[in-house]
Order: C-alpha cells, then sequence, then structure tokens
C-alpha cells in the first residue's frame, strides 16, 4: 500500500472512531436534562434502548473499575446488512482515559475471517464472539447503533449541511453536487442509501460525512451553556431510543457521568493496520499481537496512558 492511499485509510478509521464517541456524549446529554425536569423522560429512554447481551460479564460501576465497551455501527445498505465499525473501547477512571480500538470491519483477521462475514452470518452475537476471541477480554457493555436511523438525530439535533462531491438522485430527493442541507430524517437516509452496485464506496463515504456532521452538533450541545426548552431534549432523548440499543441501564448511565466524567473526555485511539495480499486487505497476527498489548495496557488500573497509534 502506497503512502498516500495508507494516509487516507487511516483518515477514514479516525473518522469512524470520531463517530463512535457521539453514543458517549449522547449518553451525558441525556442525564444532564434530568436537571430540566426530564427525569422521567429520561429514564424511559433508556428503558426503551435497553437490551440485554446475556454473554457480557457483570460489572460493578459503583466500584469505579475499568469497564470494556464493544460498540457496533451496522445497518441495511441496498438491502443487505452490513456492519460499518466495530470498536472496543476501555474506560479507565484510575487513568482517566478512554481508549478506542478500531477493528477493520472489510479486512481479514487471522482467523481468516472478516467482521462482514461475520456479521452477516451471526449478526451482533458473532461480532461480539469474534471480538472477545481475537483479544481474549471480558466485554461488559454493548452499544449498538442502527446507522439506518442516523437521521432520526440529525433532525433532532437541527439539521446539518455538508459538501456533496457529486449529483445523484434517491427515493424521490435531488442532492445536487456542492453545499447541501439536510433537515428531516427522510432526507438524511435518502442521502446515505446506495444507489446501486457500483456506489458502495461512495455511499459509505456519505454516512461517515454525514455521522461527522452528526458529530459536530452533537458537541455544540454538549458545550451549550444555555438550557434549550424541554420537548428540545425530548426529541433527541427519543432520536437517541430509536437509533441505540444498549445494556447501559439508566442507573448505569448515571454512575458513568458521575464517576467517569473525566475518563471520557480524554480518549486516545488505537487503530489495526493493515497490508495488501493479492488485492485484499489483511491484519496480520504480529499487528493483532501489538496492538491488543497496548489495549490491555489501557486496562490497567496503575501506568501511563495509552497514546494514539
Amino acid at each position: 500500500m502506497n503512502q498516500k492511499k495508507r494516509r487516507h485509510y487511516r483518515k477514514k478509521k479516525h473518522t469512524v472512531l470520531k463517530v463512535i464517541s457521539i453514543i458517549f456524549v449522547l449518553v451525558i446529554i441525556a442525564v444532564a436534562s434530568i436537571a430540566y425536569a426530564a427525569y422521567r423522560h429520561v429514564e424511559s429512554t433508556f428503558s426503551t434502548s435497553y437490551e440485554n447481551f446475556p454473554k457480557t460479564t457483570s460489572i460493578d460501576l459503583k466500584k469505579s473499575k475499568t469497564f470494556t465497551t464493544l460498540i457496533i455501527a451496522t445497518g441495511k445498505n441496498n438491502s443487505k446488512n452490513t456492519a460499518y465499525a466495530t470498536v472496543l473501547a476501555s474506560t479507565n477512571v484510575k487513568t482517566n482515559q478512554t481508549t478506542f480500538m478500531n477493528f477493520p470491519v472489510f479486512a481479514t483477521m487471522p482467523n481468516q475471517k472478516t467482521i462482514t462475514e461475520v456479521y452477516n452470518t451471526n449478526g451482533d452475537d458473532g461480532i461480539f464472539q469474534m471480538v472477545k476471541d481475537l483479544l481474549n477480554v471480558s466485554i461488559n457493555k454493548v452499544i449498538q447503533i442502527d446507522v439506518n436511523k442516523m437521521g432520526s438525530l440529525v433532525q433532532a439535533t437541527g439539521g446539518i449541511t455538508m459538501q456533496n462531491p457529486k449529483a445523484f438522485n434517491a427515493e424521490g430527493y435531488e442532492f445536487k453536487q456542492g453545499t447541501v442541507n439536510l433537515q428531516t430524517a427522510d432526507q438524511v437516509q435518502a442521502y446515505m442509501t446506495q444507489i446501486d452496485d457500483t456506489d458502495l464506496d461512495a455511499s459509505i463515504t456519505r454516512i461517515q460525512n454525514v455521522s461527522m456532521e452528526l458529530y459536530g452538533n452533537i458537541q455544540k450541545i454538549a458545550h451549550m451553556k444555555k438550557l434549550e426548552s424541554f420537548n428540545y431534549y425530548r426529541e433527541i432523548l427519543y432520536a437517541f431510543s430509536n437509533t441505540v440499543k444498549t445494556n447501559i441501564s439508566f442507573n448505569d448511565a448515571k454512575t458513568i457521568v458521575m464517576s467517569y466524567n473525566k475518563a471520557l473526555k480524554n480518549t486516545s485511539k488505537l487503530n489495526l493496520h493493515t497490508t495488501d495480499e493479492n488485492g485484499a486487505k489483511v491484519v496480520s497476527q504480529t499487528e493483532l499481537d501489538s496492538v491488543k498489548t497496548l489495549f490491555e495496557k489501557s486496562l490497567k488500573e496503575t501506568g501511563t496512558k495509552v497514546q494514539i497509534r
């Protein structure tokens, strides 16, 4: 892989990692809105989003122990189930750091499988088991994000404006080249749709670009000094419950915000780098072992912080 392609591939990885961190910010927003007399609505939101993942390892967050979270972004692309991102995060209150380890979903791992293939066969459970087996670590929490429903979050947070590199039509909408303004969930869904078999890479890029603009919206909300109306937060909470499934309960979320707040704000990223073998992207055993060692370091409650790789 030449240097230009390698830099481009790394840039996409960093984009996905930033997108995934949206969920942690949303948790903070949800709990913060309690102060705005929305306690019951927030609690209801987490109840709606809650899903039991029986293979996870239980942990007492009230003891401020380091915990792991598997974050999976999936959806349908041209009627096909697709895993867009898989990240394992460790949140360590002792080092005040959250470390994200990114798994390239289309690359062949040392077990000769890709995450996309495993997802198509065994769904979220298959990804869970694959990550657990590759790293030999316990997974405490799971967050599953439905990419196809991100439009509801875009709409709830005020819409987005972005650059569209190529004009196209989808689901009754015309998207001209240049600046596009996406305000409704239906507009966003149409914009992210894969038009045909030749449009896969472009559609994934559009999904990533929408995600980054949404991330910007969430950042602005998180830093608001003035509270908006009750309905404003209610719509965001509804969109959250529509887009996310997780075994993070309402009480878990409150504990995370109170005890792990600094760790969530201080993030580090670990990327599994790939090599080209006969036109396919491959993660070697040596590469996996190297990044695995760094991730294990992030779980320790003593020592130095993990640096970006």
